[in-house]
């Protein structure tokens, strides 16, 4: 069990663990790790933020693309690269065969460029939002929370998605189960708790599952099936999606009704 969850962490994030050599089917069987593996990488995020609070950085904007960009990088890039994939083939016309086939192209078009665009914007402005009106833990929480069900997204979205015929996603995908997804729920219930942001945590972790799932639904239709595309792509957008979510919160926040 150790060593598949860390050939999975090897795989999914830059964290410096001890060289592996995992299968890519042993490793899917701890797919349900992946929301704690957003919690790693948030907490780089937020030690980050900590670092420019710190040093009395007063740049909301440039906080925000730091600590993306942080985040980010810890995780390989792998999401972001299929994000453009998947902006490329949502965009193409054509039948499922099309848009699969555009998505394996190694070149990005316009589609994939404007999606990157607009969703990686989205998260910059609103980590931008809130690094300059909450408190610097408060923002630390945030991060660590999106970061986890970001990846919930993902593991739902596995879940309910048809695996593809080839690439490695298909064994994520293969083997994500109700099971998976029930712990993948349970994990960021868990993390808001410790956070002491427990009610927030209860909203983020319902959309994130829906949004998930409503994501494999799409794929499933219009691709007929789920690819490591797709499922990076579904994280990508799960997080900008959370973060707007939370500045869309603020009000209920400030207001005691979701008191952190």
């Amino acid at each position: 069990m150790l060593q598949e969850i860390k050939a999975l962490i090897a795989f999914m994030t830059k964290i410096p663990v001890a060289n592996v050599t995992c299968g890519f089917e042993d490793m899917a069987k701890y797919f349900w790790f992946m929301p704690l593996i957003g919690t790693l990488i948030g907490l780089f995020g937020a030690l980050i933020a900590y670092g420019l609070y710190s040093i009395e950085f007063s740049a909301p904007l440039l906080a925000g693309i730091i600590v993306l960009c942080t985040l980010l990088y810890m995780q390989g890039f792998h999401h972001v690269d299929g994000l453009g994939d998947y902006g490329d083939a949502w965009m193409v016309m054509g039948n499922k065969r099309k848009k699969l086939e555009v998505m394996k192209d190694v070149n990005i078009g316009i589609g994939g460029i404007m999606f990157l665009l607009f969703v990686e914007f989205a998260s910059v402005f609103a980590l931008a939002h809130l690094y300059g009106n909450v408190s610097i833990f408060e923002f630390m929480k945030y991060v660590i929370l999106v970061e986890t069900c970001s990846r919930l997204v993902l593991l739902a979205c596995a879940t309910c998605g048809i695996p593809a015929t080839e690439g490695t996603g298909r064994y994520l995908v293969k083997k994500s189960n109700e099971m998976f997804l029930l712990i993948g729920i349970l994990t960021p219930l868990l993390i808001g708790y410790l956070l002491g942001v427990f009610k927030i945590a209860i909203m983020l972790a319902t959309i994130s599952a829906f949004f998930g799932m409503y994501f494999a639904w799409k794929s499933n239709k219009t691709m007929g099936c789920v690819t490591g595309d797709i499922l990076g792509a579904s994280a990508e957008m799960g997080r900008a999606l959370l973060l707007v979510l939370i500045i869309a919160l603020a009000p209920a926040v400030k207001y005691g009704i979701l008191n952190i």
